[in-house]
């Protein structure tokens, strides 16, 4: 069919009776849209790629790389997940804003990727860049801490920061802005170590090299065997899996941030490869595999939300950066 139509386009321009030009435009602009049709219903015929924003072995990499498996089930095609690691899913979210919206090609993140970042750093996309599939998980942030460390809970971390000063291991832009809050009022000196993953928070705990870091739930599959303690929970509320320790609106900070790890694509993706898309990545995110990995062994709330439901979110959040990003503005 496409052949056919690059042929009368070139037809076209050798016609000598321009009378039946008229006709054959619209017979070109007829068969146009039955090709796209065509390709809409075609959609899968070749491999996804599915772009993380962060390094491979964390919490994100591994859920994602299931949710591949379960995708590719639901498809017929493979899903090649490509990790894109750097700025809690910037790089990553630059990269889909500049890939074919065509359904070929989604990426995974926490959703302040989208909704926050873009009013806290100048980025080369905003909010409205995207359009929002599901989610696969509530993230389980938390300020986490080596379970060596010389402080075991949040006053006493305050009293050895305010004496020695706080390595902070971070990975967007804003988890810092949280912590520089907190070193402004307890008067602590921190310094900010950039991360590029879970995984590299982890080892970099665990090996001594810094004191605290912000992660969003890999720590949990630390907390037995006691190399990771959590000093207190960066959610609304207390975490599931560490009940006993304080979410820090019970501190006097109002700014817990509950999140998820969640999926996007380029805006402008054909409605119906749309609707395919986000229904068999839906499947995927709730099946019995991908939810007992997330909730019995990662301890990740197995909780999937619907496209509308996303991107009211994603828009409301964004709504209230950019609302706060105003009030501090000079």
């Amino acid at each position: 069919m496409i052949q056919k139509v690059l042929f009368m386009l070139s037809a076209l321009t050798r016609l000598k009776d321009r009378s039946r030009l008229p006709l054959l435009l619209i017979w070109l602009l007829v068969m146009a849209g039955v090709c796209s049709a065509q390709a809409d219903t075609d959609w899968p015929n070749k491999p996804l790629n599915l772009l993380v924003g962060f390094s491979p072995g964390g919490g994100a990499d591994t859920l994602a790389r299931l949710v591949a498996r379960e995708l590719e089930s639901e498809l017929g095609q493979p899903v090649i997940v490509r990790n894109i690691a750097g700025g809690g899913g910037i790089v990553m979210a630059t990269s889909l804003k500049f890939a074919a919206a065509d359904g070929y090609t989604l990426g995974m993140a926490a959703n302040s990727a989208f909704d926050g970042m873009p009013w806290v750093a100048p980025l080369r996309y905003d909010t409205y860049d995207f359009d929002y599939l599901t989610t696969i998980s509530q993230l389980q942030n938390a300020l986490v801490a080596s379970g060596n460390a010389p402080f075991s809970n949040w006053d006493e971390m305050i009293a050895y920061g305010r004496q020695h000063g706080l390595n902070y291991g971070s990975v967007s832009p804003i988890t810092r802005e949280v912590l520089n809050m907190v070193a402004e009022r307890e008067g602590i000196r921190i310094r900010i170590i950039p991360m590029r993953g879970g995984m590299e928070i982890m080892n970099s705990l665990i090996g001594g090299h810094i004191d605290i870091a912000w992660s969003a739930g890999i720590h949990q599959a630390f907390l037995r065997n006691g190399k990771i303690r959590v000093i207190a929970s960066l959610n609304d509320e207390r975490l599931r899996t560490s009940p006993q320790q304080p979410a820090i609106t019970e501190l006097g900070y109002p700014m817990g941030y509950t999140g998820y790890f969640m999926f996007a694509v380029p805006k402008g993706m054909p409605a119906q490869i749309h609707e395919r898309l986000s229904a068999a990545l839906i499947r995927a995110s709730q099946s019995p595999t991908v939810a007992q990995l997330a909730e019995q062994r990662m301890g990740f709330p197995n909780i999937v939300m619907s496209p509308e439901q996303l991107t009211e979110f994603i828009h409301s959040a964004a709504e209230d950066y950019r609302r706060a990003a105003a009030d501090s503005a000079p």
